[in-house]
């Protein structure tokens, strides 16, 4: 059986040295050399520890997610649309090194940047941070590192089944950009490296980037090994003219939101992975997805919808309330015979996600695991598959089978 959500104590993704103190354990990645003072060093050991969740524990990625999605969408855009430079005349501004343009946010949570790989079609909002709350809306720069451009190695992370669903696929010499309203930097992919726990990363005295994802690429649960992308800057552009101003926009794609009309009693029930127990496997997008959505909140947000359809699903027949499962259900569709005032008793398997897309719009999610059910008219073990269907953003359920196991 794979790994469930939250079995295993978080590891690897993060540089947390000043998290591990925290917690009484040091379970991240860590710089050497480059500008090390001590005191930058334990610093440095936050970077990361958002990756998985670690501030909620065993509630795990799509928990987290749940918890500080909200924040996103509109919020960000009008952020980005806000995104304006302002002079700094003096050599002490937040961004880039003795420039007259400084990006005015710089503060945890706020935009400051965009981020571009030509060969996996990435674009995607960079927030200072790397909080759940950042990593559920955007990639992290971590605020312990230089900012890119500088002397040393400027860290961005943020989630496998997100942004960085296809951060595996790059290649030596791949372009890696980071452009602000001040100008653009430019680096190359030089290598990428699989590690765990422990592993020390360069900080040399060029200017270079490394790119932080968990690791495999389609983890919905803890993972101990994390994949990093190192890039070196080939190319930086002259900081904009005292008191220019500019914007940046936010792709499209992340603004996308999705939503289940479940009955406000039902929801009472609690629709969420933090309120319903459920052991998380894998996120795999199927047909023709489109690549900025794929590389997007707009997977995990989906997944967020289909699983507040199923556990209201669960609770809907478990109390027999045929009303509710009526508004959260396709026309016709009927709970299943087995589930009718029967409680899930365990998850045998993990909880897999595909969604299943056409002409670069999502259709529909399903969700495949095992349980044992207990009361109800037939209690047992089955094997599970419920389909979410997907109209513009709402999400209601399709299809709902148990096959005794």
């Amino acid at each position: 059986m794979r790994p469930r959500r939250g079995s295993k104590v978080p590891t690897g993704d993060a540089y947390a040295t000043a998290i591990g103190a925290e917690r009484g354990r040091d379970d991240g990645l860590r710089k050497r050399g480059g500008r090390g003072a001590r005191g930058r060093r334990l610093v440095v050991g936050a970077l990361g520890a958002a990756l998985v969740w670690g501030a909620l524990g065993a509630f795990g990625y799509i928990a987290g997610w749940e918890s500080h999605a909200h924040r996103g969408g509109a919020r960000l855009v009008e952020t980005a649309q806000a995104l304006d430079n302002r002079a700094a005349g003096d050599a002490s501004n937040a961004h880039g090194a003795q420039g007259a343009c400084v990006v005015s946010a710089t503060g945890n949570g706020q935009l400051v940047g965009l981020l571009e790989i030509p060969a996996i079609h990435l674009t995607a909002p960079v927030e200072e941070g790397t909080t759940a709350a950042v990593l559920s809306v955007a990639v992290g720069h971590d605020p312990s590192s230089v900012w890119p451009g500088d002397a040393g190695t400027a860290a961005f992370l943020a989630h496998d089944v997100s942004y960085f669903v296809h951060l595996g696929e790059l290649q030596a010499g791949d372009r890696v950009v980071y452009r602000t309203a001040c100008g653009t930097e430019t680096f190359e992919v030089t290598h990428r490296a699989v590690v765990s726990q422990g592993t020390a990363i360069p900080d040399p005295a060029r200017p270079a980037i490394v790119l932080d994802t968990c690791y495999p690429s389609n983890a919905l649960f803890f993972t101990t090994q994390r994949l990093l992308i190192f890039a070196d800057e080939v190319r930086s552009t002259a900081p904009r003219a005292k008191g220019g101003t500019a914007a940046i926009g936010v792709p499209a794609a992340d603004r996308v939101t999705y939503r289940v009309p479940a009955p406000a009693a039902l929801v009472a029930q609690g629709l969420t992975l933090q309120q319903n127990s459920a052991p998380m496997g894998t996120l795999s997008l199927s047909g023709d997805t489109s690549p900025a959505w794929a590389q997007s909140p707009g997977p995990l947000a989906l997944e967020t919808a289909a699983l507040e359809a199923y556990f209201g699903g669960l609770h809907a027949a478990s109390e027999r309330r045929n009303a509710w499962w009526a508004d959260i259900a396709q026309p016709g569709l009927g709970p299943p015979g087995a589930l009718q005032g029967a409680t899930v008793a365990g998850a045998d398997a993990p909880l897999d996600v595909d969604i299943v897309s056409s002409a670069g719009t999502p259709t529909s999610v399903v969700l495949s695991t095992e349980v044992t059910l207990s009361g109800g008219m037939a209690p047992g073990t089955y094997e599970e598959t419920v389909t979410a269907v997907v109209h513009a953003t709402t999400v209601t359920l399709g299809s709902w089978t148990l096959r005794a196991a």
